[in-house]
C-alpha cells in the first residue's frame, strides 16, 4: 500500500513521509488500538477497557516513547535503505523485540475489578475483588 501511496522512491522526502505515516497516523490510530482490542477480546474486558488501557500504557508507561524509538530509525532503514525483497524478513526480525518490549508495557497496567473500585493489590499480584 505504501508505494501506490508514497511511491517507491528511497529519498529522504518521501522516506520521511512514509515514517511519519506509520508512526503518527497508522500505528497510534490503527495498529496499537487492534493490538489491546485483541487482547480484550481474548481476556474478554471490553473495548472501552482496552483502550483505557491503551491510553494509559501511553500517559504512565512510555509506549509511544518507546515505539518512536525503536520504529523511527527502523521504518527509515527499510525505507530507505532494505532492499524491498528483504523488508518482511528485516520488520519481521525487529517485530520479535517490539513484542516482547510491548508485553512488558502493556502486562503494566492493572487490572480493575468490573465495577471499578480500587485494586487492592494485597499480594503484590492480585486483585482481592472479594474484600
Amino acid at each position: 500500500m505504501y508505494p501506490v501511496l508514497f511511491g517507491t522512491g528511497t529519498d529522504i522526502g518521501t522516506v520521511l513521509t512514509k515514517v511519519a505515516f506509520d508512526l503518527l497516523l497508522q500505528t497510534t490510530l490503527v495498529t496499537l488500538p487492534i493490538a489491546y482490542m485483541s487482547k480484550a477480546l481474548l481476556y474478554r474486558y471490553s473495548v472501552g477497557e482496552a483502550l483505557r488501557r491503551y491510553v494509559d500504557d501511553i500517559q504512565n508507561h512510555g509506549l509511544w516513547t518507546k515505539y518512536f524509538a525503536l520504529w523511527g530509525p527502523v521504518q527509515c532503514l527499510t525505507f530507505g535503505i532494505v532492499p524491498e525483497h528483504l523488508r518482511v524478513t528485516f520488520i519481521a526480525m525487529v517485530s520479535f523485540f517490539w513484542v516482547i518490549i510491548l508485553s512488558s508495557i502493556a502486562s503494566k497496567t492493572p487490572v480493575l475489578p468490573a465495577n471499578n473500585e480500587e485494586c487492592l493489590l494485597e499480594d503484590g499480584l492480585t486483585c482481592n475483588i472479594d474484600g
